[in-house]
């Protein structure tokens, strides 16, 4: 009787535990349960809420985009995505001018190869042109004036970023505006082309390449700022634009020779007036000026130097020298009446178009 009593007594508190560990089982499911219902509500709140920016998005595109909207995605009227910005693209595009390269290059045959990357206009194009006939030595580009304009993005509006980010070339970009050099430095460090060339020195952060120096150029200071920041006695390519005092500043260096220089000339004037604004507070007071001398008046004064003119840009702004030792044998000389007599669209706009100096021109 005791035997059986106790097996009883066994067999109940075994039912006990069998029940205590379904019990605790079911409890566990319970909770997995609601663990994995509240991962669903939290999903399906996230797909509704997918779901009303899709819908946000079909009605926006519905109604079109805004033209300020649509100004910002173009590569016409902002600089926040970059046209021909391929440098494989362009690198085939120099190996195809090396193939078919004529003697001796004409002022037509450059501004023909014209396209914009980061230049303002379509210098880039032009560079990698006459690059390609006189071919590269040390790769130093020195480029007095540059900014960020129409770029939400920080995206430098210059004639050297090009040559920096596609083609592999270093240098030094002076400008006066502390808030441009910031973006400036700013966009360098974020690019992949030139953002390893970091460098710390006692807490600050700097760059090898390209050097960003901020400070007003003047010609009492040009060849002691190129002393210091530049190692190369004839830079590939030197770029000055200063918006007024760039005839000065060029006309007092003596630090560098550079084998290219690119300058801003004053276009209204045409070929007629060898003149320069040497007031730089006269800049654009009475038109929206392109430069601070005329043409004849660089060819005059870097003519001087060694220098012969080579090629103008489409738009009129810019003036493309090469050094005479250089250009000898492989480009034609262009005269200032032969670059607007030649040009597709100065040699045909109406005489009333070209200006007289004022009184804040200065013949030269």
């Amino acid at each position: 009787m005791k035997s059986q009593a106790l097996t009883r007594r066994r067999r109940a508190i075994s039912r006990v535990s069998l029940a205590d560990r379904q019990h605790g089982l079911i409890s566990a499911q319970l909770e997995l349960i609601d663990a994995q219902s509240q991962q669903l509500a939290e999903l399906g709140a996230l797909v509704h809420a997918q779901a009303q920016t899709l819908a946000h998005l079909s009605a926006r595109l519905d109604g079109g985009f805004s033209p300020a909207q649509l100004s910002m995605l173009s590569t016409h009227t902002r600089r926040n995505f970059l046209p021909n910005d391929d440098a494989i693209a362009q690198k085939q595009l120099l190996a195809t001018w090396a193939l078919a390269a004529p003697a001796v290059l004409t002022d037509r045959d450059v501004r023909a190869s014209a396209f914009r990357v980061f230049s303002q206009n379509d210098e880039d194009g032009m560079l990698l042109r006459i690059f390609s006939q006189i071919g590269q030595t040390n790769q130093y580009v020195i480029e007095i004036g540059s900014n960020c304009s129409d770029s939400d993005l920080g995206i430098p509006e210059n004639l050297s970023a090009n040559l920096i980010v596609n083609h592999g070339w270093h240098g030094a970009i002076f400008e006066m505006d502390p808030v441009e050099c910031e973006r400036m430095r700013y966009f360098f460090a974020r690019d992949y082309a030139t953002r390893h060339f970091h460098v710390a020195v006692d807490g600050r952060h700097d760059y090898i390449t390209p050097l960003i120096i901020q400070g007003p150029v003047s010609p009492g200071n040009i060849d002691t700022l190129l002393g210091s920041a530049c190692a190369e006695a004839e830079p590939d390519l030197m770029i000055i634009d200063i918006d007024g005092g760039d005839y000065a500043v060029m006309d007092a260096m003596r630090s560098v020779r550079p084998r290219v220089l690119v300058v801003e000339f004053e276009k209204r004037f045409r070929d007629r007036h060898s003149v320069v604004q040497f007031d730089q507070g006269q800049f654009s007071k009475r038109w929206p000026q392109s430069g601070a001398a005329s043409l004849p008046a660089w060819v005059q004064l870097l003519g001087a130097r060694g220098y012969r003119l080579c090629a103008v840009s489409g738009t009129g702004y810019n003036a493309f020298f090469v050094r005479d030792d250089i250009a000898e044998g492989k480009f034609a000389t262009l005269t200032p009446s032969d670059a607007f007599d030649q040009h597709p669209i100065f040699s045909k706009v109406d005489d009333g178009v070209w200006l007289a100096p004022d009184e804040s021109w200065q013949a030269v």
